[in-house]
């Protein structure tokens, strides 16, 4: 293998994205390539890994985008941060824990910065980027916030109104917050349903248990089983009371299997903490 030091870092950045894009790169020199310029790269070259790393996402490469988001990430730090949010809305069908780890490190280590880049884009026409700031205001929260959220609780992407009911639990027991969780139980979509009783039952506010309850009789049994799985978050004394109690007894006859499953979990569960 040739002496990298000697190399110009142009080209060495270069010749690592034309590898990552060739379905036959070798994926040993790769590694080199990007070992010797993770944290040496000169900052003068961001626009240049910027403009590679948006190629990487138009191309659907998920291990070039993994690559150079990490590269990017070490060479220009908190800056990168809305580079690296628009990379990651882009869905290329994997988890992107790694690139998602960053995104709220580097959120959370200046929250007004990041703030500055994500309240805008709540409002973008562009959906991939109004759900990507949504969920990331989740990790750096203000008081503003659900205000904007509850505007995006009417959004047409359902994919949005999921992440706002994630996003809202941010928000502690803000009455606001919590009456707008429990309106996001009324929502069509499944998914925004399973969100919204998956927030109230990490909030654990007594109050909604009676609206947690009453999709018992939801159409989704995926939906029925977040009923159980929300009510088990819940102390024991609040399930052991006789309509919550009813509630998981209906669901333990329920005719889908991890509907039961889902409810006698939740039962037994709230006697081993009530002992």
């Amino acid at each position: 293998m040739r002496d990298l030091a000697a190399d110009d870092q142009t080209v060495l950045l270069d010749e690592l994205v034309a590898g990552l894009l060739d379905p036959d790169g070798d994926l040993d020199e790769l590694g080199a390539i990007g070992t010797h310029l993770t944290g040496t790269l000169r900052t003068e070259l961001v626009p240049r890994l910027e403009a590679h790393l948006e190629t990487a996402v138009a191309a659907r490469n998920r291990y070039a985008r993994s690559v150079l988001a990490g590269l990017l990430a070490e060479t220009a730090g908190r800056s990168s941060l809305p580079v690296l949010l628009r990379a990651w809305s882009r869905d290329l069908g994997d988890d992107q824990d790694g690139l998602t780890t960053m995104i709220t490190v580097l959120a959370q280590d200046d929250p007004a910065a990041a703030r500055r880049t994500l309240l805008p884009w709540t409002e973008s026409p562009d959906a991939d980027l109004r759900r990507a700031a949504l969920w990331l205001l989740g990790f750096v929260p203000g008081p503003a916030d659900v205000a904007v959220l509850a505007r995006a609780a009417h959004d047409p992407d359902e994919r949005i109104r999921s992440v706002v009911a994630g996003t809202l639990g941010s928000h502690g027991t803000d009455p606001a917050a919590v009456d707008l969780m429990v309106a996001l139980l009324a929502d069509p979509a499944e998914q925004v349903r399973i969100s919204a009783l998956s927030a109230l039952g990490y909030r654990r506010q007594p109050r909604t248990l009676p609206d947690i309850c009453r999709l018992v009789n939801d159409d989704s049994p995926r939906v029925r089983a977040w009923v159980a799985i929300a009510l088990r978050r819940f102390p024991a004394t609040e399930i052991g009371d006789e309509p919550v109690a009813d509630v998981l007894a209906r669901l333990e006859r329920d005719a889908e299997p991890h509907v039961r499953d889902q409810a006698t979990a939740a039962r037994q569960g709230a006697a081993r903490r009530g002992r």
